[in-house]
């Protein structure tokens, strides 16, 4: 969501920090220094900076220095120096999977690892871990049930990650260690569509979509992915957002313009709220898409040719839906009726942009991401820092060993599906996306030829 201060942002550096050595402490210390501009960029820039505290303790380190700072409603902003610190990173982002810890399913009172969701050409991929498989230790250390935090931070605080992976016998009655699978770290690939197909059952078509990052440069295999559903004739949509932590609103804007009915570019689609310097911020379809940088979905005549004409939209959600994905669920709303399915979402109603310490000479390269706007829809219709509740709440977890996503036994897709058709009896056909984009969508992903994962017993 940063494009959509950046205007804005340009207008206060020309007179914001400028001004604030005029009144005020007075640093000589390189950590006065350094802090001070901190909190002058947080004082101009930042949403809630009428919770910045009058008397900020300016001797503490920066980074501690800035967490006093922070509102008590801010969950997201952000600090970091390009030289001693680097910012924290999920297992998606590291090794290219998702995962959650769930009760044991034989033993009370312990906890298991399951893969939930797994990227393509990441190295979780190329060792063959697949969505469902079960761990029961990291780096060699069990679950803690009573500290599951103690889990997550092992699994990203090293180079690679060890799973030890376990497996229902064959009549599902326990559950076993089988096999040790050592991850490395690695570029993920910043795909945008996951999987396009669409279902049959009685002559009626649904389309699926699997939109699981709102990425610039790969938005032609998102008009892509839409033409072949448009071409499928398609009556009904269910767009899978579950593995979406957001991206460009741009991209976003996009898909959103291909799914409003009577798709105008000039209708209001976003609204951005600052704090009394910023102030308010309304944005149209074509002024949201103009801030993307590349030329793919750029052109409004081509949206409207692509545009599905749908009346109504499934959305697949979960905690792992957030920013620009949200965004796009909730603003939606305003042209065409959205029914959500799934998990309560992030609840990211938030966009920032990128400060940093250009000064000259600096001790540090600081860099601030602070919330700058908290988002509305075309209505002024905001406020989900809690999280987009669904219209139909599926909790996958409750069933295992989990399905294939984006297919029948996904037990969300099967709530659409139930909507939809009243059965989940129906005809996957699967729609071929060429991968011929710029950025990431030229890949071809290939596992070892065995399919298995490359394996170290221990």
């Amino acid at each position: 969501m940063a494009a959509a201060g950046l205007r804005l942002a340009a207008v206060l550096l020309l007179f914001g920090l400028s001004c604030s050595k005029k009144h005020g402490f007075q640093p000589t210390d390189p950590l006065g220094i350094a802090n001070k501009w901190v909190y002058d960029s947080m004082q101009l820039y930042y949403y809630w900076n009428k919770d910045l505290p009058a008397q900020p303790p300016y001797q503490l380190p920066t980074e501690e220095f800035f967490k006093k700072l922070l509102s008590a409603k801010d969950r997201f902003s952000w600090l970091y120096n390009g030289q001693l610190s680097t910012y924290p990173k999920s297992a998606a982002e590291l090794f290219g999977f998702h995962y959650a810890l769930v009760p044991h399913p034989f033993q009370a009172g312990r906890l298991t690892g399951i893969v939930t969701m797994v990227i393509p050409g990441s190295r979780a991929y190329l060792v063959g871990l697949e969505r469902g498989m079960f761990f029961t230790k990291v780096n060699e250390a069990d679950i803690n049930a009573a500290a599951p935090a103690e889990t997550a931070k092992r699994v990203v605080e090293g180079s690679t990650v060890t799973l030890q992976l376990a497996s229902f016998d064959r009549d599902q009655t326990s559950l076993a260690d089988s096999a040790v699978v050592v991850i490395p770290q690695g570029p993920v690939p910043q795909q945008s569509v996951f999987a396009a197909r669409h279902f049959v059952r009685n002559g009626i078509r649904t389309g699926y979509l699997a939109y699981y990052l709102c990425n610039e440069y790969d938005d032609g295999s998102l008009l892509q992915a839409v033409g072949k559903l448009q071409e499928a004739a398609i009556a009904e949509l269910i767009i899978d957002l579950r593995y979406n932590p957001g991206g460009s609103v741009a991209s976003a804007t996009k898909l959103a313009a291909m799914l409003a009915p009577a798709f105008n570019p000039d209708a209001l689609f976003i609204t951005y709220q600052g704090n009394q310097h910023g102030g308010k911020l309304q944005q149209s379809f074509a002024q949201a898409i103009a801030f993307s940088v590349v030329p793919q979905g750029r052109d409004m005549n081509e949206l409207k040719a692509l545009n599905l004409g749908l009346k109504r939209v499934f959305i697949l959600v979960s905690q792992h839906t957030a920013s620009a994905a949200e965004l796009l669920a909730h603003n939606l709303r305003p042209f065409l009726p959205v029914i959500l399915i799934g998990g309560k979402t992030l609840g990211k109603d938030e966009a920032a942009f990128k400060i940093e310490d250009r000064r000259t000479p600096r001790q540090v390269d600081w860099v601030i991401m602070p919330t700058v706007y908290k988002i509305a829809d075309a209505h002024g219709m905001g406020n989900y820092s809690d999280g987009l509740l669904p219209d139909y709440t599926v909790d996958e977890l409750s069933q295992l060993p989990l399905q294939p996503l984006g297919l029948p036994g996904d037990r969300s897709v099967d709530k659409a599906l139930q909507l939809i058709y009243g059965s989940t009896a129906v005809q996957p056909v699967e729609l071929k996306i060429k991968k011929n984009g710029i950025g990431s969508g030229n890949i071809e992903f290939i596992r070892p030829s065995s399919g298995g994962p490359v394996i170290v017993y221990r």
